[in-house]
């Protein structure tokens, strides 16, 4: 029993250390491929940092592009808008106002004052700021009532850019020719570049006034503005006796001046009528007379003769019945 203690103990003191020595090993062991398992990690992140997309970094969105791209188009605003107020030209004072008070202007202006049944009424050309066409037609109805509102956008980026493209062909060609001008050896090609330098400068000018009414019109929105009067409230004639007799005769004095103008309109025919009527008549009667004549009578038929008596009685004249055998 003695002897056996001592190699227990030598015994469990090896297997101790042998346990130990391993627990450290294992936790080496670990430690290193933590830290190559980090290695790892941060490779693979800059890998990805390193193939992340170039618009990302940037800090432009896809949507941002969009607007960017809306914001270079050239837009031509044109409008037109009917309002309807008490007083026309009082409102269009008051539109004038609104034009100069959102930076804009006057182009046209016409007024016209009632006569008859013709109601008051005026039209406006204004010119405003085309970010401000909006604020001013919905500003329009501190004015009157809005009617009849069209707004009509006309892109015309392309046609700016041909217009862009062409001024500076025109532009780089007449720098050229100038320099060809100061190289000219000859007056016949000194001559020949002015000529050809002032078309070119003529065309370059014409499309630069292009450019700059279309530039105008892209940065100027133009609104026609029509403002007209309340129609008035019909009223209704007063009832009873006396509304009854001014309905009679506003009848009757309608009457009478629709036969007065039905009578001057049939008049020249009247007068026609009856000259044709009076030629008539008297080709009638000269028929007549001519018919109970029964033609014209012979010649001496109705004259006396030398023997007749022209006191005695018809009878007497008569020769009787065998006379003239006695005779």
């Amino acid at each position: 029993m003695r002897t056996t203690r001592p190699l227990a103990v030598v015994a469990s003191v090896l297997l101790g250390g042998a346990l130990l020595a391993g627990c450290s090993a294992s936790s080496g062991d670990m430690a290193s491929s933590s830290e190559d398992g980090g290695g790892a990690v941060a490779e693979v992140a800059e890998g990805a940092a390193a193939d992340a997309p170039a618009e990302a970094s940037s800090g432009i969105a896809p949507g941002d592009e969009d607007a960017a791209a809306a914001a270079d188009r050239e837009v031509v605003t044109t409008g037109s808008v009917t309002v309807v107020a008490e007083d026309p030209s009082a409102a269009a004072d008051a539109v004038a106002d609104l034009a100069e008070s959102a930076g804009g202007r006057v182009e046209g202006r016409r007024q016209s004052e009632p006569e008859g049944d013709a109601r008051a009424s005026a039209e406006l050309t204004i010119r405003v700021p085309a970010a401000q066409t909006s604020a001013t037609v919905d500003a329009l109805d501190q004015v009157g009532e809005v009617r009849d509102l069209s707004i009509e956008a006309v892109d015309v980026t392309g046609t700016a850019r041909d217009l862009d493209a062409r001024v500076d062909a025109l532009t780089t060609s007449v720098e050229r020719l100038r320099t060809l001008m100061g190289d000219a050896a000859t007056t016949a090609d000194l001559l020949a570049a002015e000529q050809e330098l002032t078309t070119r400068q003529a065309e370059l000018e014409s499309l630069q006034s292009q450019r700059a009414a279309l530039t105008d019109q892209v940065s100027m929105s133009t609104l026609h503005v029509t403002l007209v009067q309340v129609a008035p409230t019909e009223r209704l004639a007063p009832g009873g006796f006396l509304g009854g007799l001014q309905n009679g005769w506003n009848a009757l004095l309608a009457t009478l001046n629709g036969l007065v103008v039905v009578l001057g309109a049939l008049l020249p025919w009247l007068v026609v009528a009856a000259v044709m009527l009076l030629v008539v008549r008297w080709a009638l009667r000269r028929f007549r007379r001519t018919a109970q004549d029964g033609g014209t009578p012979p010649a001496g038929a109705g004259l006396p003769g030398p023997d007749d008596d022209p006191d005695a009685p018809a009878a007497s004249r008569e020769p009787l019945v065998g006379a003239s055998a006695h005779d």
